[in-house]
């Protein structure tokens, strides 16, 4: 093959990904939007679970599986945040990229946060896992009224 044929190819098959990486950008906003709030359900679920061991004054230990959960989707929730990921159906408002380093903060402090309501459900203090829990919840009500839109 000619070196000019090789160069047209290599030209023709490099527009041809960047076209098709934009497609599966697009298609990846839908699903990095849909992959969050799958997160945010885990979070739903999981505090409602835990709520509902200190609310019936259950074994703590009731509890750390829940707050596993949390903590677990809290560090790997960040990866579906991409720049351009903001339009669609979201209810992530635009101060999460404008302010990525109070975002990702607030992400990790959920995740240490659920990790210590683990830990009080663990060593099976019922009055640690109520005031570990009351800690978490603050932590989401904080990103909440700062990252999301209502």
């Amino acid at each position: 093959m000619a070196t000019w044929h090789k160069a047209v190819l290599a030209a023709t098959l490099g527009l041809a990904m960047m076209s098709v990486g934009g497609l599966a950008f697009a298609q990846s906003a839908d699903d990095h939007i849909k992959a969050r709030k799958d997160g945010f359900q885990v979070f739903r679920v999981s505090a409602g679970a835990i709520k509902k061991v200190v609310d019936d004054n259950s074994a703590p230990s009731g509890a750390v599986a829940a707050a596993e959960a949390i903590a677990q989707q809290a560090a790997r929730q960040l990866q579906h945040f991409p720049p351009g990921s903001d339009k669609g159906n979201t209810k992530a408002k635009p101060e999460i990229w404008a302010n990525w380093a109070q975002f990702e903060a607030g992400m990790k402090d959920l995740e240490g946060k659920a990790t210590a309501v683990a830990a009080a459900g663990k060593a099976g203090d019922a009055a640690a896992l109520k005031a570990a829990f009351g800690a978490m919840g603050g932590a989401c009500g904080t990103c909440h009224k700062a990252f999301r839109a209502d």
